[in-house]
């Protein structure tokens, strides 16, 4: 297990450097028009899916998109999106974002420099947990390490930039506190006990940011021999609670075998079974972002 570093450079470099500024932040992101999250309470429940093939779809559309992996620890970003070769970000004058397909611009650990991939792991924000002792590398929490990613970051002008957030209120919280979030789109099962931390991650991300709304992910699977949509979870009651929040459930979504299979072999689900339900509902709730964040004022220009 490697401690993050401050990408490649040496502790005794990284501890001369002052910490970065959020004037340095957003002097970065002046050139992004609008920026949203993909969060979640818990794991498993398809975010970073739901982020690359949401980013896939907006620069389908034309629009110049940016994807940043903010899941630190286990990045999944650049191998969903067919990257799979070592592709370090150059760091001239900063970190200048990968080039993905369709012109996308990616931000990931993944492809940092400083060594063949391994687990990386971070001190937690209040001290108490530390990692291996390794001398020659710079420990940090994962506030500290988002904040040098952000300040580092040359993000360029593109029309949105997507933020696929690790799971976790603290995480999300952590992001929001850096960055100027146009909205967040939660991501949940259907199970009672997703719904519950569903609702906790709504108030939550309601103190941050607008609530652009709610994905449910997995809902069911095709029955083929009883032409029907069996659930795969037990019913919860995240309609009832999105309904008191006043926050839509913007898609339901099917759980798609084919989907998982597009993301182990880095290819484009929205590009390549755009015609399947599954591919058109996804497609669907881009359109319907479009709209909402149509509406916001710092809201992405329509592509010439």
């Amino acid at each position: 297990m490697r401690v993050f570093t401050d990408f490649g450079v040496r502790a005794e470099a990284a501890a001369g450097e002052a910490t970065a500024s959020s004037e340095r932040i957003r002097a970065n992101l002046a050139g992004v028009g609008t920026i949203f999250a993909v969060g979640s309470a818990r794991g498993g429940v398809g975010k970073s899916m739901i982020a690359v093939n949401m980013a896939v779809a907006f620069a389908l559309k034309g629009r110049k998109v940016a994807i940043f992996d903010a899941d630190l620890n286990s990045p999944s970003v650049p191998f969903m999106l067919g990257m799979k070769a070592p592709r370090h970000f150059p760091m001239i004058e900063g970190i200048e974002p990968a080039a993905g397909p369709h012109g996308l611009r990616v931000i990931s650990s993944d492809v940092f420099p400083g060594g063949e991939p391994a687990p990386m792991t971070f001190l937690a924000d209040d001290g108490e947990l530390s990692p291996p002792a390794q001398p020659a590398l710079v420990r940090m929490s994962y506030g500290e390490a988002l904040q040098r990613i952000l300040a580092q970051t040359q993000f360029g002008t593109v029309d949105l930039m997507i933020i696929d957030a690790a799971s976790g209120l603290d995480r999300l919280h952590t992001i929001a506190s850096m960055i100027q979030l146009d909205g967040v789109l939660l991501l949940s099962h259907p199970s009672g006990l997703d719904a519950l931390a569903a609702r906790h991650t709504l108030e939550v991300a309601k103190c941050n940011a607008p609530v652009l709304g709610i994905v449910e992910n997995m809902v069911g699977f095709n029955c083929d021999g009883c032409r029907s949509v069996r659930p795969l979870f037990p019913e919860g009651d995240l309609h009832g609670m999105a309904r008191e929040s006043g926050v839509p459930i913007l898609a339901r979504l099917g759980f798609e075998p084919r989907l998982a299979d597009s993301g182990d072999r880095g290819t484009l689900f929205v590009r390549e079974y755009a015609a399947t339900p599954t591919g058109k509902a996804l497609n669907d709730l881009a359109s319907r972002l479009e709209t909402i964040l149509l509406a916001h004022p710092r809201a992405v220009e329509s592509a010439a």
